[in-house]
């Protein structure tokens, strides 16, 4: 821990304001500039994998160019002493999490929300994802200088780090983040800013309560209501709060992310609009009823434990910190069934609002483990109002049977035409017949035809050793010469193993199947470049594995690089992502390219591949 005058990195400490699982942030003097900044430091453990840290750096690269006025800034980062530092604007203020709910006004809380949902909407449009949306993330200013009290939202892609690193259950940040975590981030689904929207209105009910939406005395049975129970009634807790709001949460915590808002501005708008008009809808179609998303988890006695690291902010509260890892690593999540009874008349009726099932007695203002209030039962949400059958039309008239019709006389048919078809075809096939004799008589006795072995040898390859030295040798400009080396393309870092040595997956990455051996490229061109690996497979046949195992959102493309096409697999989960096929090229059958652009967009990331080179 850092006391007041230590020198880190050439800033100097004036205080801690808070620390977390993540880290520890501090109030210090900027070494340059007559300005105080916060200085986040974050824990040695945490980037011992190299790899790791240079995709945290690749993303606050990105985040540090985020301009937006509910964003706080990011000034500067660097490595000092094996510890990674970002200095951040320093907001004179506290998070929301701090705040009292119970004396908040509703409309004050809505405004905070659509405040964060315009920063979220702004960051998910520059490609990039929070994960950790939350009240403690959410930085209120003082009224200063004749202006109102601004929201900030802090710690972008900070979680993308823990998450990465396998802090999954540090004590006092696991529970923090658990209350607001998406029912994709808990199954390891493909997430994207959708998921960054369930956290948001989770906040909200937060905000409007002082408890999060699910509550329990262990992990297991808060994961099981963001997974399995519709949203408790925001009226049933504030009877003041109107109906039509509660209408608004559920479709923003929607288990399935098509079933949410398009954006987090629309689902601000649609709040603010539940408060100020609450007899006219907020949404103009009904809900549709919970999908049940059944996990597979043990559950078992939790001992959460004091939080080991309580906040000592001053004026401003980082304590939250950047939670852990908000992803339960023993839960197993299911495929998302629609969950949608479609009627089959017209006429039916929309579907009944759910029922709460809470009785939830006023907060105390404070942050509970797991959202808070303890011993809630799990609400079961109202099926569908059946429809009623509409009325029938009754023919005018039918068909009348075959028997009855009267037919006219049909003229005889002519053979004429089909006779002369015939002819001519036979006439046809003689000067073919003989075509082939004189051809084949022309090869002087058996002799081969070097354009068909030619074409034999272009479609049938002899297997190539799926080893780190073939890769090499296939793709020298990509990746290091030997196994001695570890340069590659741009200067990329690079590393290669065999498949006794499994890395941990990433995040929206597919699975690559029976891969023999990988080259692992990061942090090329001053870590602006994507990270891409080179696979080697027994066989064509495992890399088509692959490829049928790939995401069903994926889009297929054919695109050039060096004068040769390629096929390219392309989508978006927590980033861009991108598997390349050397199609119609069977001397790299064998052979698939993963590409994780991290952040950005797929055409971007595209762009990049399109100059590296494959060739």
């Amino acid at each position: 821990m850092l006391a007041n005058g230590d020198v880190f990195a050439g800033y100097v400490i004036d205080r801690q304001l808070g620390r977390g699982g993540m880290g520890s942030v501090y109030l210090a003097k900027h070494p340059r500039l007559p300005r105080m900044t916060a200085l986040k430091l974050l824990n040695r453990e945490m980037f011992f994998d190299k790899e790791v840290r240079a995709r945290f750096e690749r993303e606050a690269d990105l985040v540090a160019r985020l301009d937006h006025p509910n964003i706080v800034t990011v000034y500067d980062r660097g490595l000092e002493d094996e510890q990674l530092w970002i200095s951040m604007q320093y907001i004179d203020g506290i998070d929301a999490a701090s705040v009292d709910p119970q004396k908040l006004p509703p409309e004050r809380a809505v405004q905070i929300i659509a405040e964060t949902a315009s920063a979220l909407d702004y960051a998910h449009g520059m490609g990039v994802m929070h994960r950790d949306v939350k009240p403690a993330n959410i930085l209120l200013a003082r009224s200063t200088g004749g202006r109102g009290e601004r929201v900030y939202l802090t710690d972008f892609g900070i979680a993308r780090l823990r998450d990465d690193t396998g802090h999954l259950t540090q004590t006092g940040t696991f529970t923090a983040t658990l209350a607001y975590a998406s029912p994709e981030q808990l199954t390891g689904a493909d997430l994207d800013h959708r998921s960054d929207q369930y956290s948001l209105a989770c906040s909200l009910y937060w905000l409007l309560t002082g408890s999060g939406p699910f509550t329990s005395t262990n992990p297991a049975g808060v994961i099981q209501g963001h997974l399995q129970s519709p949203p408790p009634s925001l009226s049933a807790a504030r009877p003041e709060l109107p109906p039509t709001l509660d209408a608004v949460l559920a479709k923003a915590m929607a288990k399935r992310p098509d079933d949410r808002f398009t954006s987090c501005t629309e689902f601000a708008e649609a709040a603010k609009q539940a408060l100020t008009s609450p007899s006219s809808p907020a949404i103009p179609l009904a809900v549709p009823p919970p999908t049940m998303v059944n996990p597979s988890y043990q559950s078992g006695p939790y001992n959460s434990g004091a939080n080991q690291y309580p906040s000592t902010a001053a004026p401003q509260s980082y304590a939250g910190g950047a939670p852990a890892q908000p992803y339960a690593s023993n839960v197993q999540g299911q495929p998302y069934a629609s969950g949608v009874q479609g009627q089959p008349y017209a006429g039916g009726a929309p579907g009944q609002q759910y029922a709460s099932g809470f009785q939830q007695g006023p907060g105390d203002g404070q942050q509970q483990p797991y959202g808070g209030t303890l011993g809630y039962t799990t609400p079961v949400g109202q099926p569908y109002g059946g429809g009623t059958p509409g009325g029938y039309t009754q023919p005018t008239s039918y068909p009348q049977p075959m028997a009855q019709v009267q037919q006219a006389p049909r003229p005889p048919k002519s053979n004429t035409g089909l006779i002369v078809a015939i002819c001519i075809g036979l006439v046809v096939l003689i000067g073919v017949v003989i075509g082939v004799v004189a051809l084949a008589g022309s090869g002087g006795g058996g002799g081969t035809d070097p354009t068909a072995a030619g074409t034999s040898t272009q479609t049938t390859v002899a297997p190539v050793p799926a080893t780190a030295d073939s890769i090499s040798k296939e793709f020298p400009q990509l990746v290091p010469a030997s196994t001695s080396e570890e340069v590659g393309y741009h200067d990329a870092k690079c590393w290669e193993t065999d498949s006794s040595y499994t890395p941990s997956p990433d995040d929206g990455e597919p699975d690559f199947g029976k891969w023999a051996w990988q080259w692992r490229c990061y942090g090329g061109n001053n870590n602006d470049d994507p990270f891409y690996r080179i696979y080697a497979y027994a066989s064509a046949a495992d890399v088509e594995s692959v490829v049928k195992g790939l995401p069903a959102t994926s889009e297929k493309s054919t695109d050039a690089n060096g004068g040769q096409t390629y096929t390219n697999y392309t989508w978006d989960s927590d980033g861009p992502k991108m598997v390349t096929v050397f199609t119609n090229h069977p001397e790299r059958a064998q052979y698939l390219m993963y590409t994780d652009g991290i952040v950005g967009t797929i055409d971007e990331m595209l762009t990049w591949w399109k100059s590296a080179p494959l060739n």
